[in-house]
């Protein structure tokens, strides 16, 4: 939802730009690391996707080995990684401030959804409800020794903030080794510094015309219902409202900017299903973090 909007780097000297594109998630991610030898931006972007794919290997809803699945699969994941830990607690305090408009227990919900529409059986009111019913984040419990969920049948998911989460590991590779210029895009943007040029990075919103985020040191997650629908066309989308089986708008994007990726990613996806003063209170609940609501043409 979200792309480069323009290099601003001026035409006083050319800057060595070291780029990466693959696959994170199923989607296609891209890391540039600016005004650095080509070898040293190479062997630098290399550590980065390592570790890319080491987390995504615990994260995945689709590695049947993943630690994430097996929690899935197992109801309770004795002595989680410490990146697993981290990731639940992040995602039940955001799940809590915003009582549930963001719950990564949504999962079981979703899957049900998605297969309902997918195979044209239509929505049955009352197995809407069993499957909401196995949505709730008060009832997982983690710890370091443990994570574990309270009832049968309960799933999680963090497609609504591992990429954040994941994106900010990334740019700890790259500030740690000293890297100034970076622009990362791992489905959430991260601009680390500014350009070679002094500059800001711009990063312009999809389908709005002439909508742009200045970033320096910042985070920016953007949603919208209309990234990805159930079934072909309109009608049912990807961004659910946990507390009641509804999707989000699909004409609304979300822009959030904050200095943690996971945040803005989490954010976000929360303020895609809440109302325009519901989402403000909910940003205000941290500090610096900045929220844009728009409409997409129709």
């Amino acid at each position: 939802m979200a792309s480069l909007a323009g290099s601003g780097c001026g035409a006083r000297r050319e800057f060595e730009v070291t780029r990466w594109r693959g696959v994170l998630f199923s989607a296609e991610v891209d890391l540039a690391v600016h005004d650095l030898p080509a070898g040293e931006a190479e062997e630098l972007i290399a550590r980065c996707v390592s570790e890319m794919q080491r987390l995504e290997a615990l994260f995945s809803l689709y590695l049947p080995d993943s630690s994430l699945c097996r929690l899935n699969r197992e109801g309770r994941l004795m002595n989680p990684p410490a990146e697993l830990v981290d990731l639940v607690r992040k995602s039940l305090d955001v799940a809590e401030r915003s009582a549930g408009a963001f719950d990564p227990t949504v999962q079981p919900y979703w899957k049900w959804l998605r297969e309902a529409v997918e195979t044209g059986g239509g929505i049955d009111s009352a197995e809407q409800a069993r499957h909401l019913a196995r949505v709730d984040y008060r009832r997982v419990r983690c710890s370091e020794a443990e994570v574990r969920f309270e009832q049968s049948g309960m799933a999680m998911t963090f497609n609504g903030i591992a990429q954040g989460w994941i994106t900010d590991r990334a740019c700890e590779v790259l500030r740690e080794a000293g890297a100034r210029h970076c622009l990362v895009n791992l489905g959430e943007f991260y601009a680390l510094g500014g350009q070679p040029s002094g500059q800001d990075w711009l990063v312009g919103l999809r389908g709005l015309v002439g909508e742009e985020v200045s970033l320096r040191n910042r985070a920016l997650a953007v949603s919208s219902g209309s990234g990805f629908y159930f079934g072909t066309g309109a009608g049912k989308n990807h961004i659910i409202d946990p507390r009641n089986g509804d999707c989000a708008e699909d004409r609304r994007v979300v822009a959030v900017t904050a200095r943690e990726a996971w945040l803005a990613d989490a954010l976000s996806t929360a303020c895609a299903v809440l109302g325009e003063a519901e989402a403000r209170a909910l940003v205000a609940k941290w500090e610096d973090v900045e929220l844009a609501i728009h409409r997409a043409p129709a």
